[in-house]
Parts: structure tokens; C-alpha cells; sequence
């Protein structure tokens, strides 16, 4: 049975996408900032891809998920059912971009060539 997710004003939720990396990303400056690199298709159906943070390269493929997953918001308070807890969906999560292997250096850093 097929069920349509809409949000609570009767559209369609937005359509997400789960990124999964190995390891940690960490800002050298200490700002917040929404972007970390460059995400490239290398196919017309996007199944390749290749993820570009500073000097690193990520190769990676995208997958669909078995289970989607629905993203919550949380309401407490004033709810017509008695002023209870509602939850509300924002989006759904049906694909994830999945870079299980070691990044790629494109450049050194000057002078990290050992002396013979």
C-alpha cells in the first residue's frame, strides 16, 4: 500500500538526501558555515559522484534507501486535541550519498616532500 506523506498545510514534503562520510569533518577556522565542498555527478543519472572538500576528493555512489526516513518537527503546546505534543513531517529522506573510501590529496602542502 502506498501512502502519501504531506505536510500539515496538505503539500508535498520536500525530498532530502542522507550524506555519509568515513571519518569526521572539522572547520580550521572555527565557523559555522552550511558549505563544506563541491558535489559533482559524473553520470546523467547521478549514481557516481565526487565530493570535493579543500584539498581532498571523495569518491562515492548514491544509494536508495530500504526504509525512507521522515524528518520531524516537534509542536508542544496549544494542539487542538487538547494541547499535547504534535509532531509534524518536514521532509523525507528515500537516497543517500555513501563515500566509504579514503579521500584523495589533489595537491601537498609545500614541503611535505621528504629529503633523500
Amino acid at each position: 500500500m502506498i501512502v502519501p506523506i504531506t505536510s500539515a498545510d496538505g503539500k508535498a514534503t520536500k525530498d532530502y538526501v542522507l550524506v555519509e562520510l568515513q571519518g569526521r569533518v572539522e572547520s580550521l577556522t572555527g565557523e559555522e558555515t552550511k558549505e563544506i565542498g563541491v558535489l559533482l555527478s559524473a553520470d546523467q543519472e547521478g549514481k557516481t559522484l565526487q565530493l570535493t572538500i579543500g584539498y581532498h576528493q571523495l569518491e562515492g555512489k548514491r544509494t536508495l534507501l530500504k526504509k525512507p526516513l521522515a524528518i520531524l518537527g516537534k509542536s508542544v503546546g496549544a494542539v487542538a486535541t487538547g494541547g499535547g505534543t504534535s509532531y509534524e513531517v518536514l521532509g523525507v529522506i528515500r537516497s543517500s550519498y555513501l563515500f566509504k573510501t579514503r579521500p584523495r590529496a589533489l595537491i601537498s602542502k609545500p614541503g611535505s616532500v621528504p629529503a633523500r
